[in-house]
């Protein structure tokens, strides 16, 4: 087993999880049940964490990972089409409702 990610919180790391089960990727979550251990443990040890089981599965775990990123990290963003600024964790433009533009769809796809 290696570890992948270690989480923030536990839902982070049941989503991260269920991306990698829905790939067929086994995984298992480290210190699940810990949280309420927070205050009494060291929270650095209290923190949710994300294992990869078998060795084979390893690259395309971290091709997962990379494409995952919680909502609250994500950059604020400027719509191409109205010019208005949306925060980070909208899909689609407050102003106009264009759909968000994301750097390889502008660029075409794949370079």
């Amino acid at each position: 087993m290696k570890k992948l990610y270690t989480a923030g919180d536990i839902i982070e790391a049941q989503l991260l999880n269920s991306l990698l089960k829905a790939q067929g990727i086994s995984s298992l979550i480290k210190n699940e049940g810990l949280q309420s251990g927070v205050g009494e443990l060291p929270f650095v040890e209290t923190w949710p964490e994300v294992w990869i089981i078998e060795p084979k599965d390893w690259f395309s775990a971290s091709c997962i990972l990379e494409s995952f990123k919680p909502l609250d990290t994500l950059e604020d963003w400027m719509c191409t089409h109205c010019l208005v600024a949306n925060p980070g964790t909208f899909e689609t433009c407050w102003s106009c409702r264009a759909q968000r533009m994301l750097d390889h769809d502008i660029r075409g796809g794949d370079l």
